[in-house]
């Protein structure tokens, strides 16, 4: 057990554990603000339940469950509970393929009838075509209906099914998107899988459930609804965190649930709660308090505004300078992974721009696929796998000769991976080793060789075993093309491929966090003792949001003015969300740096908002 199960007490824990101390077990929503110590209290939950109903739980083979967002989530709170087996961590994704992964038959027959779904939409598309339909396209639809009908055969002669990142049924692998939509499609249309989940699971728990699908959490109320009060259900999050879109939001409660609010905040000092608690008070109700008592400092908040101009980055960095000068907190020119400031982003873009790699960026945001642009974005986008797992690895070691170059190529050459002992080994290795040079030769002082030239070179040479949709995206008619890419996908893989090898570095230190720069995606739940936060509609170039409509510089459209009558998100509320997680990562001083158009008009705008009685409002002049 760490620290965090022995943290004192808020009245949220207390109240938590009286809920799950009753007979009859029902569901309860934890909205905690940011900084308030959520997954403190989402450990203590977890590590109350396994302290007094572990006897239970072990004499009946259950476990109590918690879905997190990400694997690192999953690891971080394993490792708080010192790895209690009565405890399941995992991702949403781990989670529902533990539940459906004994039932083969089952997943065979729903993969079995997705596919005949998509040629029966196929053989209406073709019926339905117009007289002036192109040859093109028409081709292309009979390519797409030939491929999902040889899948059909293949499926055939699967014997089991397994997990990977992206769908291959041929080879009986299912995807994320395909376990997302296929399992709680099961939970909810089957009452003996649904008891099931609830037979093994008597406590779920869902972390960061502001962002959590729609149809997940659906399943899971159905699930506990079917369990009859022997199953306790808590969703954990904070709605005015909800950064993803797919996410569902709030949860509603159903009918004896019990909301328990979490106001407290352990991390900013006095004048960042004012503007957290500012920004926070047009979306919703809760106005968070202090957790930090005689420890909370004063701590410090800027507000400068200043023209939207060609010379956004130099005076971004201005602003740093001058804050380096004046501010009692620290170091802010110094990125945060050197005792500096975090600078926060509405767009990746903008970082992109100044590291390096917006061509990349461009690639995987600019062609309509939203799986890969997030997956971008948090450096886990499958195209770009071969990348991190063996090319980079590669071309960086200090020789073709290292001993990290054979444990790169031992873990993923299908010419090296096991053949311990083989008479070929000596020879093999050679060979790969001569590949290895050539390859490194190809980056070495050539920055602008293509991601495409080094991906089929290490992919002709056996140093790599190649995702089943890269190889049929660069061999069409090789092992797999059967493997069917939907338009974006091959978008995307075909401005990646024309990408230079140089664009990676700068990729790599945003994703590690080792630049200065991030966005609210990037710093989910993070905390940084300075916080530089840029408002920049028109660099950002993302219409989901707007600052300029939030703070009053630019009218709201007749869409945003329809969604907020009918209840449903706008640009307002979205962009809300967005600005109180970029402030609230701050601990100690926060600098918001609003880039307009009409500079002067921005400044009296910035003067008369709530934020100008907690934030000093700054402009070019006094840079």
């Amino acid at each position: 057990m760490t620290s965090r199960t022995e943290a004192p007490d808020t009245d949220a824990d207390r109240e938590i554990r009286a809920i799950l101390d009753f007979d009859r077990l029902t569901g309860f929503t934890v909205n905690a603000g940011a900084g308030s110590g959520k997954t403190t209290s989402l450990v203590k939950a977890l590590a109350h339940i396994t302290r007094t109903r572990g006897s239970a739980l072990l004499a009946k083979t259950q476990q109590v469950a918690c879905i997190t967002y990400t694997e690192v989530a999953a690891q971080e709170i394993h490792a708080d509970l010192g790895n209690d087996p009565l405890a399941s961590v995992s991702t949403i994704h781990s989670f529902l393929w533990s539940l459906v992964q004994p039932f083969q038959k089952d997943i065979g027959a729903w993969v079995a009838t997705s596919i005949d779904d998509r040629i029966g939409a196929l053989v209406n598309k073709q019926q339905g075509y117009l007289s002036g339909t192109k040859a093109a396209t028409k081709a292309k639809d009979a390519a797409e209906l030939e491929k999902w009908e040889r899948r059909k055969l293949a499926v055939d002669n699967v014997t089991r099914w397994q997990y990977g990142i992206g769908s291959d049924y041929g080879q009986g692998v299912l995807g994320h998107a395909d376990i997302l939509k296929m399992v709680p499609q099961m939970i909810l249309t089957r009452g003996l899988f649904a008891r099931l989940v609830a037979r093994r699971f008597p406590f779920i728990f869902v972390d960061e459930s502001q962002d959590t699908f729609t149809e997940v959490v659906e399943a899971l109320k159905h699930v506990r609804s079917v369990a009859d009060g022997k199953m306790c259900l808590g969703f954990f999050g904070d709605p005015m965190q909800q950064i993803y879109m797919q996410g569902v939001g709030s949860i509603a409660a159903e009918p004896g649930w019990r909301n328990v609010d979490k106001p407290e905040n352990f991390r900013s000092s006095k004048r960042v709660l004012a503007c957290i608690n500012a920004i926070r008070a047009e979306g919703d109700t809760m106005q968070q308090v202090s957790g930090l008592g005689d420890a909370q400092l004063e701590g410090e908040a800027y507000f400068f505004v200043l023209p939207a101009d060609d010379h956004r980055s130099q005076n971004l960095e201005r602003v740093r300078a001058w804050l380096d000068y004046h501010s009692q907190s620290g170091n802010w020119t110094r990125s945060a992974s050197q005792g500096g400031s975090k600078v926060l982003m509405i767009a990746h873009r903008m970082a992109a721009r100044r590291l390096g790699f917006d061509a990349l960026y461009a690639a995987f945001h600019d062609n309509g696929s939203a799986s890969l642009d997030e997956s971008f974005s948090d450096g886990t986008a499958w195209p770009l796998k071969p990348f991190r797992d063996v090319i980079v690895p590669l071309c960086a070691a200090d020789h073709p000769s290292s001993p990290e170059v054979l444990g790169v190529l031992r873990q993923h050459s299908p010419v090296l991976r096991d053949v311990q002992g083989s008479p070929r080994l000596r020879a093999d290795l050679a060979t790969s080793r001569a590949a290895v040079t050539k390859l490194r030769a190809l980056v070495s002082g050539q920055p602008n060789t293509s991601l495409g030239e080094l991906l089929t070179f290490a992919s002709e040479h056996q140093l790599i075993e190649l995702d089943p949709r890269v190889d049929a995206f660069l061999h069409p008619d090789g092992q797999h093309r059967d493997v069917v890419l939907d338009n974006q996908t091959r978008s995307v893989l075909e401005a990646m491929v024309q990408c230079a090898f140089a664009e990676l570095n700068g990729y790599e230190a945003y994703v590690k966090q080792e630049s200065p720069y991030s966005t609210q995606h990037g710093t989910k739940g993070a905390e940084f003792d300075r916080v530089v936060v840029v408002l920049d509609d028109d660099e950002g170039n993302f219409n989901l949001y707007s600052y300029d409509k939030l703070l009053g510089l630019k009218p709201l459209s007749d869409t945003d003015l329809k969604n907020r009558a009918e209840g449903r998100d706008s640009a307002i509320e979205r962009t809300r969300r967005l600005f109180y997680v970029c402030v609230s990562r701050a601990k100690q001083a926060v600098a918001v740096v609003l880039f307009a158009t009409d500079a002067a008009k921005a400044a009296e705008i910035a003067r008369q908002s709530a934020l100008a009685s907690h934030a000093d409002v700054l402009t070019l002049e006094d840079l």
